[in-house]
Formats: C-alpha cells, sequence, structure tokens
C-alpha cells in the first residue's frame, strides 16, 4: 500500500511537471517582429523590444573569420568606459565611452577555446578550457595535451592598465580547465578575489 502511494504522488508530481513544462513553452504568434527576419553574417535582420541599437560595429579583424571557432565572441565583462569581448581565440577591448561610437583599444590573440571574461582592478581573468591552448598564446595549437610544459588550461591573468597594450602576467592552469568562472571579492581579507570553475 506505501509503494502504491509513492508512486502515485510520483506519477501526479511527474505530469504536473510535463504539464508545466508543456504550457511554458510559447512560440511566436503572426505578429511576433522575429517572424520572416532575413538571417545572415554581418546584415542579419533584428527585432529589439524596449531597446535601441546604438552602434553594429564590425569584429576587430583578428576575430573576423569563419575558420574554427575564431569568430566566435564568448562573453563581455565592463569597467568604466571599457568592455572586455572574450573570444574563443583571445579578447579585444573597446572604448566605449561613446555608446554609439566604440573604439577597438587592442585585441590579444590567445587562444583559450572559450575566452569568458571578468574585471578586478586592472586584471582581467580570460577562462581557457580547450586541449590545445598554448601557455605562450600562439596559435597552432599543441597535439599532445599531456605535455604540461607548453599546455594551458585554466585561466590566463593579464595586466590591463594601459587598454592598448595588454600583458599576460599569469597562467593558473587546473585539471580539466576552466569553461567558465566566477568571481567573488571578499572585503576585509588577506586575498580579497576568489574565482570559481564551472
Amino acid at each position: 500500500m506505501g509503494t502504491t502511494r509513492v508512486l502515485g504522488a510520483f506519477a501526479f508530481v511527474s505530469a504536473l511537471s510535463v504539464a508545466s513544462t508543456l504550457h511554458a513553452q510559447t512560440y511566436p504568434t503572426s505578429r511576433d517582429p522575429r517572424n520572416g527576419l532575413r538571417a545572415g553574417r554581418g546584415d542579419a535582420q533584428e527585432a529589439a523590444h524596449g531597446m535601441k541599437l546604438l552602434s553594429l560595429t564590425p569584429k576587430a579583424a583578428e576575430f573576423d573569420s569563419t575558420a574554427g571557432l575564431t569568430f566566435a565572441n564568448s562573453d563581455m565583462a565592463f569597467k568604466a568606459n571599457y568592455i572586455y569581448q572574450g573570444n574563443f581565440s583571445g579578447f579585444s577591448i573597446w572604448d566605449v565611452s561613446n555608446p554609439a561610437k566604440p573604439v577597438l583599444q587592442s585585441t590579444v590573440v590567445c587562444p583559450t577555446s572559450q575566452g569568458d571574461p571578468s574585471i578586478y582592478g586592472n586584471l582581467l581573468f580570460i577562462s581557457a578550457e580547450g586541449g590545445a591552448n598554448r601557455k605562450d598564446c600562439a596559435k597552432g595549437g599543441i597535439r599532445d595535451t599531456s605535455d604540461h610544459t607548453a599546455h594551458m588550461a585554466g585561466v590566463r591573468i593579464f595586466d590591463v592598465t594601459n587598454p592598448k597594450a595588454p600583458r599576460l602576467v599569469k597562467n593558473v592552469e587546473t585539471c580539466k580547465g576552466s569553461h567558465t568562472h566566477t568571481r567573488s571579492e571578499q572585503e576585509r581579507q588577506e586575498h580579497p578575489v576568489h574565482l570559481r570553475f564551472g
């Protein structure tokens, strides 16, 4: 009798879960502005609700390629008038003092196979997880990922005091690399910045 009640309760909860999931899924109606948008590389149509496009700025030339994942931007970090734009092959720093006219400050080619950034003070942290990433940031990767003298997976730390000339400070290696990371700050501690990897 107890087993039957438990199974019945499980079936009821499962049915509710499926029903709420089905109810939560909505599809565009014929009046949805996204219907019929043209696809394209660099000229795709777009629709936005409650936002206004100020600028459509081309990528840095180093990242404007369809070869591999060079074209894949990952995430962004923000500090003052700067955007730190991660890319699978490195990162770019943009001055957005005038949001309608972003100005590229620098592009750093340093393959990470991920590139999620976070910023603390003048330190930029970039996630690196791919098997072919090199410690020296060179292109071309490495074949033997067990060669720990060249292979890099973890977080790269850059000094971005001068946005026009970022400098690699340290590679912090982790067992499996860092797909993404979260930065947390602890006030009044000897080590005020902590990173959690995912």
